[in-house]
């Protein structure tokens, strides 16, 4: 579908500064046929071919933003149905039918705004001028504009004569907010979609405007104000017939920024470089002259957002560092934090100067956040035991692993002490300033790295682990790994949660012919449970009974060659603590 042309608009719609009363640019040039609303083919093709085919709804829900064109895709839909002279579903515009309807003075054509007429009293008067015939045309349209607006009464007062009105009346609703219609009018109604125009068809239409009106607009001006209209046709419109009244024939793109306050693309670019220098002062100063001639605040952070917005686009498809895309990321959130701000505060050029010296200081945090080195903690750390990499053995088992590889050995320290951690190596942390990643993505690689050095040293230990099955032998030590891993089994088809638990604080472990689980006092409260029992003599059956003991973990070989530190001093992180003591009162409440 195409556009309309200057000649295809309203005759005797160009300049009217001569006559009494003038029109409203929205107004005169309003569409009059399907071809001539711009943004909306499909939905114009939708109804024109329903129209041919006499596939006509007895409903119809027109929905999509404000000043796209749904009242006047309403009335061209009534002209078509009215008109004598339609051809392909296309109103002539010309006779007098479609003069009264475009006027809104037909008779057999009702336009009712449901925010003035949205109690149940209207919409009963709408019902009883349902049943009339029509008196001029062929049917009874009946445009209902805002009809969310409508009280709940009202709906259900319409919806038996909706669900099944006169073979003649047509319904059209408009509402820009179709979530608050209820669902019983949505299902009885055709609904179709209106969606926001594009800035080239808004400036393409405002240019054929221009044409008829004798105006030449500057450089860049439609374009802006097609932009500032965010996808409205109506706001558009009213827009240029503004700067036309302010700047006449020939406005410029310095009217549309006098007419609406905003600050030139130059300025934005200048306040925006000073705060990336990290100069707070000069800040300030650039932004107080810019507050003082009569912007809001408001304007100021919109056109910030949109700049970085854009920065951030061309900057990511021209290959951007991580530092410099987070850089621009927190900006943007600080400059949304302060549009809900300034909602609230009186004084908001206060406001918007604190967020813009946050800005100014984020390219040392970003930097710092990215690529300093790792420092160790000032407050106490420590270290938290990792997961076995051999199976448990007994407390009482002298055994000792071969060491490891250097990297994973950690020296003896006495109770108390505390080992600085840091969250990446420093090779990784050189690597991850030379690529510019960030803190997360070089910590990744050295858990990989990490986790790789591991393997190896499991391969070299295995003959600390062959001693480990000797003496197993000899005293019972542990149960066995199929034993352990078949119990584990077990308790998770009755309980996920319960198995990581049994898997964290319980450990196996052979007694001659007995098996003895070892647990915590809260994990015994777990396994008290009637399911957890069957499934403790269902796995009992294959390795026989099973004791289900309260006391402490054993020490596991891992921990004594020194990954995590001295047995002595291995504790759990004060949250933990904290977490197990709550759990622990909770329990012994319910028990009380």
């Amino acid at each position: 579908m195409t556009n309309s042309t200057p000649e295809s608009l309203p005759e005797g719609s160009g300049d009217r500064s001569g006559s009494v009363e003038y029109q409203v640019i929205a107004r005169r040039f309003r569409p009059r046929n399907f071809d001539e609303v711009v943004g909306q083919e499909a939905v114009a093709d939708a109804l024109r071919q329903s129209i041919l085919q006499n596939r006509l709804a007895h409903a119809y829900l027109f929905c999509g933003p404000r000043g796209v064109g749904k009242t006047s895709m309403a009335r061209i839909f009534a002209a078509a149905l009215q008109c004598p002279h339609a051809k392909e579903a296309t109103p002539c515009g010309e006779c007098e039918t479609c003069q009264r309807i475009f006027r809104g003075e037909d008779s057999d054509v009702t336009e009712m705004d449901g925010a003035s007429n949205r109690g149940i009293d209207d919409i009963r008067g709408l019902i009883e001028h349902v049943q009339y015939a029509p008196t001029q045309g062929r049917y009874r349209v009946f445009i209902l504009d805002e009809v969310h607006m409508l009280t709940r009464d009202a709906f259900n007062a319409l919806l038996k004569t909706l669900e099944e009105p006169p073979s003649h009346v047509k319904f059209v609703f408009a509402t820009t907010e179709p979530e608050r219609i209820l669902p019983t009018v949505l299902s009885r109604c055709q609904r179709c979609d209106f969606s926001s125009i594009s800035n080239s068809d808004i400036s393409r239409r405002l240019e054929q405007i221009c044409q008829l009106e004798n105006a030449q607009p500057g450089e860049g001006l439609l374009e802006e104000v097609a932009l500032l209209a965010q996808g409205g046709m109506r706001d558009a419109q009213s827009m240029l017939d503004q700067i036309l009244a302010f700047a006449g024939k020939e406005p410029q793109l310095e009217d549309l920024l006098r007419v609406t306050g905003r600050v030139s693309t130059e300025n934005l670019l200048q306040l925006i470089s000073v705060l990336e220098s990290g100069d707070l002062g000069a800040a300030i100063q650039e932004l107080g002259p810019l507050l003082d001639s009569g912007t809001e605040p408001s304007v100021l952070t919109d056109q910030l957002t949109a700049v970085y917005r854009d920065q951030l686009h061309e900057g990511v498809a021209s290959g951007w560092s991580a530092e410099q895309i987070e850089s621009n990321l927190l900006a943007q959130e600080i400059l949304q934090e302060t549009r809900l701000k300034l909602r609230q505060q009186d004084r908001g050029d206060l406001v918007l100067e604190l967020a813009l010296m946050r800005i100014g200081t984020l390219s040392s945090l970003v930097r710092t956040g990215l690529s300093s080195p790792a420092t160790p903690v000032s407050s106490p750390v420590r270290a938290i035991p990792s997961k076995p990499a051999v199976a448990p053995v007994n407390q009482d088992a002298a055994v000792t692993p071969t060491p490891s590889t250097p990297e994973v050995k950690a020296p003896e320290s006495p109770r108390g002490s505390v080992e600085p951690q840091a969250s990446v190596e420093p090779q990784e942390e050189s690597r991850a300033n030379e690529g510019g990643m960030s803190r997360a993505q070089a910590a990744l690689e050295a858990l990989q790295q990490k986790s790789a050095k591991a393997s190896v040293a499991v391969g070299d230990s295995s003959a600390a682990t062959a001693t480990l099955e000797a003496e197993e032998a000899k005293t019972g030590g542990t149960g066995s790994d199929s034993a352990w891993e078949e119990l584990k089994e077990e308790i998770s088809r009755v309980s996920s949660l319960a198995a990581r638990h049994l898997a964290n604080d319980g450990v196996l472990q052979n007694q001659g012919e007995k098996q003895v689980l070892i647990v915590s006092e809260s994990l015994e409260k777990v396994l008290e449970s009637p399911e957890i029992q069957s499934a403790f003599k269902k796995w009992g059956k294959t390795y026989g009974a099973l004791s289900v003991v309260q006391g402490d973990r054993p020490v596991t070989a891992e921990s004594d060659s020194g990954i995590a530190g001295d047995s002595s001093t291995i504790e759990a992180p004060q949250v933990i603590r904290d977490a197990e003591e709550i759990f622990r009162a909770k329990a012994h409440r319910k028990q009380s």
